[in-house]
This record gives structure tokens, sequence and C-alpha cells, in this order.
């Protein structure tokens, strides 16, 4: 009893390859698929979009940690729960919060606002460490990002 016929295995062998590539052709976004939430905003230039970023973050309790030209860093101290959680049970070394905000040519005059968040143990010392959010918790960053991109339909 042969369990593969010719004809099987040659439609096995051309399925393979058609999956090959299809995969193979796909293009992909890293930057929007690395990020933990974005926005896009059109008809605004990066500098409005970062000066709106800005305020909103600094609204919600967020510090500017570094800025240049396509990249905002915004932090601020963890909640209890989150030293709890994270490994500053003693408060000696509080978490921080950190996030990271791209603005990304997405079209003419239109731009997408990512971002991604960390937290930080040992902020600033010899042993700084960043340990990524969870896409789980990827809402409080999708509002901000959206409160951002509400700055520009007021006007």
């Amino acid at each position: 009893m042969k369990l593969f016929t010719r004809k099987s295995a040659l439609a096995s062998v051309v399925f393979l390859m058609a999956c090959l590539i299809g995969f193979g052709c796909r293009s992909t976004d890293q930057a929007a698929s690395s990020s933990l939430a974005s926005v896009t905003i059109s008809g605004n230039t990066p500098g409005q979009i970062r000066e709106a970023a800005t305020d909103v973050f600094r609204r919600n309790g967020y510090q500017v940690a570094r800025t240049d030209p396509a990249t905002l860093v915004f932090e601020k101290q963890g909640s209890g729960m989150s030293n709890f959680a994270y490994g500053s049970w003693l408060g000696d070394e509080p978490i921080w919060m950190r996030v990271k905000v791209n603005i990304v040519p997405a079209g003419e005059m239109t731009f997408r606002l990512q971002c991604s968040a960390y937290i930080v143990r040992d902020r600033g010392g010899v042993t700084e460490e960043e340990l990524p959010v969870s896409k789980v918790r990827k809402g409080k960053y999708k509002k901000l990002l959206e409160e951002v991109a509400r700055q520009f339909t007021r006007k």
C-alpha cells in the first residue's frame, strides 16, 4: 500500500512552495509591529506633533527625559503597586515608567505617532534595566496617543 502517489507528492511540494513564496514576499512594517500603540496624524508637522505629545504626557504626570527630532522619551515614577510587583519592596529604589515615542513618516504630511513602554529598574544606575510593558497594558498608552491626535482635530 502506497502512502503517497506521485501526484499527491507533487501537490504537497507545490503547496509548500506556494506557502514559502507567500510568506517570503510579505513586507512587514517593523516599526509599527514593534510598537505598543500608535495613531496616525495628518496635516501637521513633526514639530507640532512633538509639542502636542510633550503637552499631553506632561499633563499625565510624565517628565521629558530626552528629545530629538524624531524621538521623545518620557518618564514618571511608578506607583506603589508597580514597585511591589517589579521588585522594589523596600522602597529604596523606586520603579520608573519610561515611554519612548517616535514620529514616523507615513505619507505626505502624514505621520505615525507610536510608542513603546518600559518598566525601569535602577533608573540612571549602573545596573539600569528596561523591562518591556506587556501588550496587555497597551490601552493606557493608546489613550495617551489618541489624546495627542485629538489636539489637532479640535482646531
